[in-house]
């Protein structure tokens, strides 16, 4: 009985010699469908003993192929890179290969490209501030968004602005999720671009400078960081700038002062109304005003001090 026992495992020493010198078996497959942007071992091929397969399955060899093609590898080219990707996360030497001479792979899940993620965040920001006019609206990614691999079903997609002013945002959320069950919660930092016509210098203009037709235009401007721009030129003419500006430069109302239409001592005309009755005089300012100042001014013929609503240059009206 003796000898029989020793054969017996002397043939079981064997096969579990024989077993570890073969390590892991990869045998691929002709056809494959992936659900991911990079392809991995267990995507094509079945992996060998199942203890190895845990490990190996989920390693990545390269980017998969565009989700409308059908690409086809010769096994040759993909033993190497399983090598490659085996010595680099794992400590398996012995690894032997067999089943299809060439894998044919294609996309079994839904794909949203960059593009795309950039397209939903626009149609978002579209009817979070479409109100505002701008000719032209759009988000900016600062880096490309990674393309997203779903599973089939129902997609949805909900985009949050993190800031309460929309246009100071940057970045922007993007939740997509699959029947109802979220999926992928990623941020994509940028910026807001709205372009809309605002009133811009047409020459260089200095401090005091009171602005006419011609030192005005009309151009499309970013209005992410302006603050408080005129948008129509009437608003800017006639008024005085509180500081130079250059050619080209967004006017906002912050720019902007009144004109000084009477000065101090200044000889004007003083006008009264009663009725279809007008009646005008001269008179001295005993003060400076602008347009709707009131100011005391001294009536020339009377001798007597009266208060005139400034309404323009050098002139006044007295209220009855």
């Amino acid at each position: 009985m003796k000898p029989i026992l020793l054969s017996i495992f002397a043939i079981g020493c064997v096969v579990l010699l024989a077993t570890q010198a073969l390590g892991v078996e990869i045998t691929f497959r002709e056809n494959a469908e992936i659900r991911s942007p990079m392809l991995r071992i267990g995507d094509i091929a079945d992996i060998s003993p199942a203890e190895k397969a845990r490990d190996l399955a989920e390693l990545a060899l390269f980017s998969a192929p565009h989700h409308t093609d059908k690409r086809c590898y010769r096994s040759a080219t993909l033993r190497a890179y399983v090598r490659d990707a085996v010595r680099a996360n794992s400590d398996q030497e012995n690894i032997s290969f067999g089943g299809a001479d060439a894998v044919c792979i294609r996309h079994g899940a839904m794909v949203v490209e960059d593009n795309e993620i950039v397209g939903i965040i626009n149609d978002h920001l579209e009817s979070a501030i479409g109100h505002m006019g701008a000719q032209k609206l759009r988000f900016v990614p600062r880096n490309t968004p990674e393309t997203l691999s779903l599973p089939e079903g129902d997609m949805d997609f909900e985009v949050l602005f993190p800031n309460p002013d929309v246009l100071s945002s940057r970045q922007a959320t993007l939740i997509v999720r699959v029947d109802g069950r979220v999926r992928h919660n990623i941020s994509v930092p940028g910026e807001i671009q709205a372009f809309v016509p605002v009133v811009v210098t047409a020459d260089n203009l200095g401090r005091g400078d009171v602005i006419g037709a011609g030192d005005v235009r009309i151009e499309l401007k970013n209005l992410n960081g302006l603050k408080n721009p005129l948008t129509d030129k009437q608003d800017a003419i006639g008024m005085k700038l509180r500081r130079p500006l250059s050619v080209n430069r967004v006017i906002s109302e912050n720019d902007l002062d009144l004109p000084v239409l009477v000065e101090r001592r200044q000889m004007i005309t003083l006008v009264a109304n009663r009725g279809a009755l007008e009646i005008s005089t001269k008179g001295q300012a005993m003060a400076s005003g602008r347009r709707g100042d009131i100011v005391m001014i001294k009536n020339l013929r009377s001798d007597r001090e009266v208060p005139g609503r400034v309404i323009g240059p050098g002139l006044a009206k007295v209220e009855f």
